[in-house]
């Protein structure tokens, strides 16, 4: 879907400047924002058929164009495509660009050879991508240890694309196995140090897995390690930009950056570089990087933000294709709808949520549905309902030993039960967090807000306003550590 919707752009941008329209020209002839054609033909926003065949019909281009486009297209992939690798391989590949120029007669000669090493870079990446993915095949069905050896002992597995590959594995791993995160980092980072080619390239290379590196150390919440290797990363990315064609996503390290900025708690740094990364996407990230934005609007307590970012980003995924993205994008959309007292509009989206996850078939995520559903219950007044759910909710949290969750799961019931003056049966939950404060899985911060409601309820005291409010800042502090809750007393 992503790479049709790219040719699709790449037609529009091709057929426009062929016929010497600019981007406002059009936006007049077809009634729409010329920042939108810019966002179409720079990949930035998605571009279907029906959509393509409308701008064209205004310049007065028929549907028929777009096969022939499409056929044209193929057809220089197939006269440029080369073997090689970053620079050099281009070199072998010019004498091609003009022969197939000279195809595009006199329609913008200047563009076309821009569209050509374009494409002779994406089939030269394709082919070298392809090649990791064999290579990658081999390598991961053994032990980290041996995996370096084959990389020190043969040349075949010291590639940019292999590089750029295992790094992408890290970033997989980071969510669950930080341990494997750093191994997979290290390994992306031992290739570039031996990538063959001009020096230059190589440290390219090395910032660019220096990046992974940093966000593994984060993912394993070990920040000055990650400071220190995101200082290193930036240093050789920027050195080695003059050797890169364009090969490295260069949006994905600063999304890479943003996080860890993000962990660091310096939150307007990190939304100037993922709005950065969001200019400069040529990738088709664009769905992730507005996650991250999202995440990065929570750290600032900007709901109602955090919530139109997530609802831009959900139809540019593609589902099948990213299918863990749209599971994070659509749970976190509905857990602000629910938070932000639209629990009505949730509900009606939870189907479609739960459609996703069954298909997927992970138990976790199944639960988190389980919640959220429980969570638009209550936000709609159907306590008995809520109430069932966020108790299954609270015993898969135990069973499993997840702490926080646990204790958000608590929280949210205590606010279904407190609604109906059901203290005494609150109470219980101040034993049932002892386990939390001696599980060493959560903020110190964070626990002194759980002992504060634990207090409250133990006396008798605690108050749906209190267990809002905590409730609130531990979504928070997951993103903020260092946030310290401001709670005067008790009760409201």
């Amino acid at each position: 879907m992503a790479e049709v919707a790219r040719e699709l752009g790449i037609i529009l941008r091709f057929i426009r400047e062929s016929l010497g329209i600019s981007q406002t020209k059009l936006g007049e002839l077809a009634q729409v924002s010329p920042t939108l054609i810019n966002e179409y033909e720079n990949f930035k926003r998605p571009l279907n058929r029906q959509r393509l065949e409308y701008l064209l019909s205004a310049l007065g281009v028929g549907p028929e164009r777009i096969e022939a486009a499409l056929t044209f297209l193929e057809e220089i992939r197939s006269t440029t495509r080369a073997s090689g690798g970053a620079a050099d391989g281009l070199s072998r590949t010019r004498r091609d660009l003009e022969t197939v120029a000279q195809k595009a007669g006199s329609l913008a000669m200047d563009f076309t050879r821009g569209l050509l090493t374009l494409l002779t870079l994406e089939g030269e990446g394709l082919q070298a991508r392809q090649q990791a993915q064999v290579l990658w095949e081999r390598l991961k069905k053994h032990p980290a240890e041996r995996r370096l050896l084959f990389v020190e002992d043969s040349r075949k597995f010291r590639t940019w694309a292999l590089c750029e590959g295992v790094a992408a594995e890290s970033i997989e791993a980071a969510g669950e196995e930080p341990k494997e995160a750093m191994r997979l980092a290290q390994l992306a980072l031992r290739i570039a140090e031996l990538c063959p080619g001009l020096e230059s390239w190589r440290w390219r290379l090395e910032g660019y897995a220096g990046f992974h590196l940093a966000n593994a150390y984060r993912a394993a919440g070990n920040l000055p390690p990650a400071r220190e290797a995101l200082a290193r990363a930036k240093k050789l990315w920027e050195a080695g930009a003059p050797a890169d064609p364009g090969l490295l996503n260069e949006a994905l390290v600063l999304q890479i950056e943003a996080n860890l900025l993000r962990a660091d708690r310096r939150f307007a740094e990190a939304l100037k570089v993922i709005e950065e990364a969001l200019r400069v996407d040529r990738s088709g990230i664009r769905a992730s990087l507005l996650y991250t934005k999202a995440k990065t609007l929570e750290g600032i307590d900007d709901l109602q933000g955090s919530t139109s970012v997530l609802e831009e980003a959900v139809p540019l995924v593609d589902v099948p294709q990213e299918s863990r993205l749209a599971v994070g994008i659509h749970l976190q959309l509905l857990l602000n709808l629910c938070l932000g007292d639209r629990a009505a509009e949730a509900q009606q989206r939870l189907g479609e949520v739960r459609s996703i996850v069954e298909r997927l078939n992970r138990e976790l995520d199944l639960t988190r549905v389980l919640w959220l559903e429980g969570l638009a219950a209550a936000g709609v007044g159907q306590s008995a309902e809520a109430e069932a759910k966020l108790q299954q909710v609270r015993s898969v949290m135990a069973q499993r030993e997840i702490a926080f969750d646990y204790a958000l799961a608590t929280l949210d019931l205590a606010i279904v039960l407190l609604a109906e003056n059901r203290t005494a049966q609150v109470r219980a939950f101040a034993t049932d967090l002892l386990w939390i404060f001696r599980s060493q899985q959560i903020s110190e911060n964070a626990l002194a807000a759980l002992r504060l409601f634990a207090a409250a309820a133990r006396q008798e005291t605690a108050t749906v306003g209190l267990a809002r409010r905590i409730r609130r800042f531990l979504y928070r502090a997951q993103h903020d550590p260092e946030l310290k809750l401001e709670v005067t007393g008790a009760g409201e």
